[in-house]
């Protein structure tokens, strides 16, 4: 059974009351939303990737969670399993620093031996005045997203050595939680849907037009892939693909989308990215050329492959 397979079984199962199963965090009494990640050894990260980075995108892959729903972080559980216990003394600086860097505050957790280092985080959240879901995208709503995309997959190759790009085999590790927008996206009007982008542009988009039976169109010509053109790859479908770059795709009310990606900008100094539109219909779908090409969902998924 694939990871999305088993969320779609535990959203039908007699042992979900919560509606928000299928989200990136759960809502719980209107008010608290709670999510977490578990990063293992050999899966998400090599034993040879400095402890720093990983413990930097334990915190970020479960903020940006909490962020994707426009709400804001506030509290954390700490889960580690380690093949050494001498690495707690060099894990619990690197825990003070993301609390502080994230402004969250530590309030538990447990620690256990293992024969591969796992590590795991419950980050505990306040609901913003509204909870963005992926399920509210609206014909016509504007598809937006934080910020370029491509590099964390450039990235991550050049780690697993199966190319030299010119490129800090780290990057994809150093990528911070857009927490500061997606508690901004809460509190405001307009805002139709939202994920982060954890498994790659094309799945989590297919997965708010899913959520929400709508068609979702990303527009070529409005993609900016220079970014991308020194790598002598093919851009689109590293923008399309690259996984666990955590910025926010969310949509937005289009007689609403000039006035928000100004004031973001203004406010935040984020300069949010438009890329398509919502469409009555059902799967997602790239517009080039005047013509309308059916996209094949591709992207990360757990229990598929390793590091």
């Amino acid at each position: 059974m694939k990871e999305f397979e088993f969320i779609s079984y535990l959203e039908k199962s007699i042992i979900n009351k919560n509606k928000y199963i299928g989200d990136d965090a759960a809502l719980i009494y209107n008010k608290l939303l709670i999510s977490k990640d578990i990063l293992s050894e050999n899966i998400h990260f090599l034993s040879s990737t400095p402890l720093k980075y990983v413990i930097h995108k334990l915190f970020t892959c479960n903020i940006s969670d909490i962020a994707s729903m426009g709400a804001v972080s506030k509290y954390v559980l700490l889960g580690l399993a380690l093949k050494d216990k001498s690495y707690l003394e060099n894990i619990m600086p690197l825990i003070e620093e993301e609390c502080k860097f994230y402004n969250v505050e530590l309030i538990g957790g447990d620690t256990t031996s293992s024969e591969r280092n796992v590590f795991s985080l419950t980050v505990l959240g306040e609901k913003g005045a509204n909870t963005v879901c992926r399920s509210g995208a609206e014909n016509g709503d504007i598809i937006f997203i934080s910020r370029p995309l491509g590099l964390c997959r450039i990235s991550l190759e050049k780690e697993l050595n199966s190319h030299s790009f010119n490129i800090d085999k780290y990057y994809h590790y150093q990528v911070n939680a857009e927490d500061k927008l997606g508690a901004y996206l809460g509190n405001i009007k307009g805002i139709t849907s939202m994920t982060d982008i954890s498994d790659g542009l094309g799945v989590d988009l297919n997965n708010i037009a899913l959520s929400s039976n709508k068609k979702a169109i990303i527009e070529y010509n409005k993609l900016d892939l220079s970014h991308l053109a020194e790598y002598g790859i093919n851009s689109f479908d590293y923008f399309l693909s690259s996984g666990e770059e955590f910025a926010l795709l969310f949509t937005v009310k289009s007689f609403l989308a000039q006035k928000i990606q100004k004031d973001i900008l203004d406010f935040l100094n984020i300069n949010i990215i438009p890329v398509g539109r919502i469409e009555e219909g059902n799967g997602i779908f790239l517009e080039k050329d005047g013509h309308l090409q059916k996209i094949r969902v591709a992207g990360y998924e757990h229990f598929s492959k390793k590091c």
